[in-house]
């Protein structure tokens, strides 16, 4: 009987780690996807699984299992991960489906919300902003007088920092509720709730780890890049640009307890894992959690930094191999990667280079970026995901002297604007 690995979801990035562990491992690899995602991310790579499935809605779980019956896999997966976080609960369900009821409570991964919800109630509180529930933007823009700004508004069930926005006053709900109802989920779908938070000054970071039967272990910790872009109306959206990565080996005993502690508290004992959280006055405030590999790369500069293959070990402990030895190198750097999106970051990142002799640019997955309704299947991808002229790269002995680089770069597009708007008046 074949191994069959099926993976739920095509990554956003261009990577696909899982399958490339799969196939190692002598599985059968089968892709779970749209039809018309499939199609645009083949435009520029080739998907390498042996099987691709295709179907409307890959977050419904018995549609994956029906595509998949359809298609001719009688057998079932051995192994069933989620390629992108829009798709992590359906894995999580087709897993339980599979398993069968005697198999016991399998573990769902839960939306920002729940996550948030989870947290306030537990015994050991981990500070977090402040926040409150929506069912839908427009129940947002009633509530304005009794909210709090500035505040950030967040779908519960996006990804990719997709309808994020920085409200800073009152005057610009009108305008930010707007966009969102005109947003979109991944697929052509609504979104489930929003959560409106107080928007907290510090620095983001981001914790890569793996657990296995409840043990937790740290891979590196990310320091991230966030850049802000303001529209026409004023309106303050986030971009997560970039990340400087780390060796997880001597992490702050706080870092440390708010892995373990979330893990606990989600009942997450088994497979990759990322933490996000924002730094105020030298106290982690806990932002979300993700059940699965990051995107954006950040699977490369794991293994830079570390010398381990994140995809690797999470596989292993999800076919029931559980936690492999962990070797971290005795001298680590710090690696980073920042993505460009407009010309004159391209220009200053290239001049940077040259003048220093270090650092690299990547080319981009070059996803073409189409003209679409905002209705599509497709429009969040290329709002998110497409448009990308190259990654910067860069190693140093220290974080912050890429960090340091990184801003400068991206900095170069903001001050020439305001040059040009101070040369008009």
């Amino acid at each position: 009987m074949r191994k069959i690995f099926l993976q739920i979801g095509a990554t956003r990035d261009g990577q696909n780690p899982y399958c490339a562990v799969a196939k190692r491992e002598g599985y059968f690899t089968v892709l779970a996807e749209m039809g018309d995602f499939v199609d645009y991310q083949s435009l520029s790579i080739p998907l390498p699984f042996d099987l691709i499935v295709r179907l409307d809605r890959p977050e419904n779980p018995w549609d994956v299992l029906q595509a998949c019956l359809h298609a001719g896999l009688m057998e079932h997966p051995h192994v069933v991960l989620a390629g992108f976080e829009a798709y992590n609960a359906s894995a999580g369900r087709v897993r339980e489906l599979l398993a069968g009821p005697d198999a016991g409570v399998s573990f769902i991964p839960p939306d920002k919300y729940a996550q948030r919800m989870a947290l306030r109630k537990a015994w050991q509180r981990f500070p977090q902003p402040e926040f409150r529930f929506f069912a839908s933007p427009l129940s947002i823009r009633d509530a304005r007088e009794a909210l709090l700004y500035p505040c950030v508004i967040k779908p519960v069930d996006g990804g990719g920092g997709l309808g994020i926005w920085l409200v800073k006053e009152a005057s610009q709900l009108d305008a930010v509720i707007g966009k969102l109802v005109d947003t979109m989920n991944y697929g052509g779908r609504g979104f489930s709730g929003f959560i409106v938070e107080s928007w907290l000054a510090g620095d983001e970071y981001s914790l890569q780890g793996v657990a296995a039967d409840g043990h937790a272990v740290a891979l590196t910790c990310c320091q991230k890049v966030i850049e802000h872009h303001s529209d026409a109306d004023g309106c303050v959206s986030f971009y997560e640009s970039g990340h400087v990565a780390v060796a997880a080996q001597q992490l702050p005993a706080s870092f440390t307890s708010l892995m373990s502690f979330c893990c606990e508290t989600f009942g997450y004992r088994q497979g990759a894992f990322h933490i996000d959280f924002i730094l105020v006055n030298g106290e982690p405030h806990f932002l979300e959690m993700g059940f699965r590999l990051s995107g954006m790369g950040v699977v490369n500069l794991v293994q830079e930094v570390t010398g381990i293959n994140w995809a690797e070990v999470a596989f292993h402990i999800e076919a029931g191999h559980g936690m492999p030895p962990l070797h971290f190198p005795p001298q680590p750097q710090a690696v980073g990667r920042v993505r460009l999106r407009q010309r004159l970051q391209y220009d200053a990142a290239e001049r940077w280079i040259e003048q220093h002799q270090r650092g690299q640019l990547l080319p981009p997955l070059n996803l073409p970026a189409l003209a679409v309704s905002p209705r599509s299947s497709l429009y969040a991808d290329l709002t998110r995901h497409a448009g990308i002229l190259a990654t910067f790269r860069l190693a140093a002995t220290s974080r912050d002297e890429i960090l340091a680089v990184f801003h400068q770069i991206l900095e170069v597009s903001s001050l020439t604007t305001r040059r040009d708007l101070l040369c008009a008046e």
